[in-house]
């Protein structure tokens, strides 16, 4: 393929780049900090409190206290995502392509298809192809089969229009590693239409669950805030009896409510959150998602298909 053509095809079907969820707008950002259970305990207890007593400086710190937390939250996310992005950048794949009858080296995500790609043990497959030549090829492709042992490749065609990924010899898949022998294979589909696409394309439209330890922390806000309103109710009740007047009571009971709710603790995690980012980038490991460097602490087996070192888990 020529040059011109292959810049043609590039500008027509776009870069060879897996797509991204869309990104999250900033006020959008900054209202999902306001799901927290101890954001919604402190932004009721200013509601009450401004209703019941009608004290606005009580009813500002709380809010004021609220802000905080979101802010803190979306600056250490904002932290890792720069961390994520210029890891990234470091981690660019460069493909030998024939081009004008020459083996040229072009960034991947310029390829297109039609392409000729040139590859060697070492090489991480740039995107998907069908093998025209090979010389003791065997590829890794745990990502996508599960098997932890490098697959065999050939030319043979594919006898079943259904065969699964693992059967298909004469075929390579984006990211997966050559380990053994060199090939060359035609481009046949790029960026999401892609096998790797495919998987990309169902993460993308797959919602992020809580995970055990947020799930865990909410459990203990509810706790704490039922144990913090029933001193509420009891101190009420105290000095109701004993003739106080009632914006006081009601104004010590908030102190004494808040007081004993860690209001601080989300601000904290994720501070702690983004701390294990950076250390885990540092490593060149990518952490897509801040509570996924919780997730990933009781980790200690993995199952088969990530056995292998040359395995990786997304």
């Amino acid at each position: 393929m020529s040059a011109t053509e292959a810049k043609q095809r590039l500008q027509k079907f776009g870069l060879n780049k897996l797509a991204g969820k869309k990104k999250e707008p900033g006020w959008q950002a900054f209202l999902r900090q306001y799901k927290d259970f101890m954001q919604i305990i402190l932004v009721s207890a200013a509601v009450i409190n401004q209703l019941a007593v009608g004290q606005w400086s009580t009813t500002l710190v709380l809010l004021a206290l609220t802000v905080f937390n979101a802010i803190m939250g979306l600056n250490q996310e904002s932290k890792a995502e720069a961390s994520l992005a210029a890891l990234e950048k470091m981690m660019k794949n460069i493909a030998r392509v024939r081009r004008d009858g020459q083996a040229v080296e072009v960034d991947a995500e310029e390829l297109v298809v039609g392409d000729v790609v040139l590859m060697e043990a070492g090489n991480r497959v740039p995107t998907d192809g069908c093998l025209f030549v090979t010389a003791t090829l065997e590829i890794e492709e745990a990502a996508l089969t599960g098997e932890s042992v490098a697959s065999s490749k050939d030319t043979q065609t594919i006898e079943k229009a259904d065969a699964p990924l693992g059967d298909r010899h004469c075929m390579a898949y984006m990211n997966t590693a050559v380990t053994r022998g060199r090939a060359e294979m035609i481009v046949t589909t790029t960026s999401m239409g892609t096998e790797m696409g495919n998987i990309a394309d169902l993460l993308n439209k797959t919602e992020a669950d809580k995970t055990p330890l947020q799930k865990q922390l909410d459990r203990l806000t509810i706790t704490i805030a039922g144990l913090a309103g029933l001193a509420f109710i009891a101190m009420f009740v105290l000095h109701i009896q004993q003739g106080m007047e009632f914006a006081a009571i009601f104004t010590a009971g908030i102190a004494l409510a808040i007081s004993a709710i860690p209001t601080g603790m989300p601000a904290v995690v994720t501070t702690l959150y983004s701390q294990g980012t950076r250390v885990l980038a540092s490593q060149n490991a990518i952490v897509m998602r801040l509570p996924s460097v919780e997730t990933l602490g009781p980790l200690s087996t993995a199952e088969k298909n990530f056995t292998k070192s040359q395995s990786f888990l997304k």
